[in-house]
């Protein structure tokens, strides 16, 4: 047998053994990547479908599953997923989702392997807007405001002395506000020129503010919404099925953070004569201004009455801005569904 014939066979076999070697290499990659990509995919599709669901909750378990199947398959039908799993916690508060599918698989099909099996997770949460700086000296007594109603949150009363508003601490040291003109810049805000009130946890106490202020109303309100239009649907958009509110201009000065407030002992009618303990029950967003009136004012008779609407909004998922409580149907603050984990 001639040498060299022999030495070629060998290179031959040798040549064609890493040519195997290198296609199954390249099979590998090839498939890991598509892999990762789909598991990548298959976690925006978790994501979607437990955001879906958990806009349901607390009101309907079913309605949520529902919202996750769709979300899981029909409204990502490219990413080919399934809802496998779904569950509830917190007294139906949180929501937790399970989605997968069987992955594409080319190279290994050549060598029998069996295709991954791709899954993700994803926990959502509904809670509601907690205590934050900037509220105004302005509440609502409980039960007695409707959401989505222009209502008169603060009035000319002659006999009494407390008429709407509150005396809440002022940054930066939050000591206590004191008077007429601690009042009107906490009506400005800080972004207006004036002073942000501290942000007063749920539960705690304030002070009635008594008297007129209406000097003080008339330049803190002209001050903040000098220029400004806007009417309610400027700012906020209504849901007619649900009733939540959405809001479009999240800058806009007519915009307010609004204690929910009853009197230390438990009751809801203002008190009348000087300054009285009143406890925090939960804040809301308001729209700032007289709905109906040109120009949409925010006070009328010269400042001795202040006009809002109450809403409930749901709050963007990014909304990170002070802190969360759990949801309690009974509190119109603002609602936020966020992705925890």
């Amino acid at each position: 047998m001639n040498p060299r014939t022999s030495e070629d066979g060998q290179a031959i076999i040798v040549f064609a053994i890493f040519l195997v070697v290198l296609l199954c290499f390249v099979g590998v990659i090839i498939d890991g990547g598509m892999y990762y990509v789909e598991r990548r995919d298959m976690q925006g599709v978790a994501d979607a479908a437990a955001l879906a669901a958990v806009r349901e909750l607390p009101r309907s378990s079913a309605q949520a599953t529902a919202k996750a199947n769709e979300y899981a398959g029909s409204r990502n039908s490219d990413a080919k997923g399934t809802l496998q799993s779904i569950q509830f916690s917190d007294a139906n508060r949180q929501v937790t989702v399970r989605v997968g599918k069987t992955g594409t698989q080319n190279f290994g099909k050549i060598l029998k392997l069996g295709a991954p099996a791709i899954s993700a997770s994803a926990t959502a949460r509904v809670q509601m807007m907690g205590a934050r700086p900037g509220m105004l000296p302005i509440a609502f007594m409980r039960d007695r405001f409707t959401i989505g109603t222009n209502e008169e949150i603060k009035w000319d009363d002659p006999g009494g002395g407390n008429r709407g508003a509150i005396a809440p601490e002022k940054q930066p040291s939050c000591a206590d506000a004191s008077g007429a003109n601690d009042f009107r810049d906490l009506i400005m805000g800080k972004a207006h020129g004036g002073i942000d009130a501290c942000a007063t946890p749920i539960a705690e106490t304030l002070d009635t503010e008594p008297g007129q202020m209406a000097g003080a109303t008339r330049q803190g309100f002209d001050a903040r919404l000098v220029g400004n239009t806007q009417s309610f649907s400027d700012v906020f958009k209504t849901d007619p099925v649900t009733g939540f509110h959405t809001i479009e201009d999240p800058k806009s000065p007519r915009i307010g953070i609004v204690p929910i407030i009853e009197n230390s002992n438990g009751t809801n009618v203002w008190p009348n004569g000087r300054s009285a303990p009143i406890k925090i029950l939960g804040y809301m967003l308001v729209y700032i201004g007289k709905v109906g009136t040109t120009g949409n004012p925010a006070y009328t008779d010269n400042g001795k009455s202040v006009w809002m609407t109450p809403v409930r909004p749901l709050l963007p998922e990014d909304f990170v801005d002070g802190g969360f409580v759990d949801y309690n149907e009974a509190l119109p603050s603002p609602v936020v569904f966020r992705l925890s984990q």
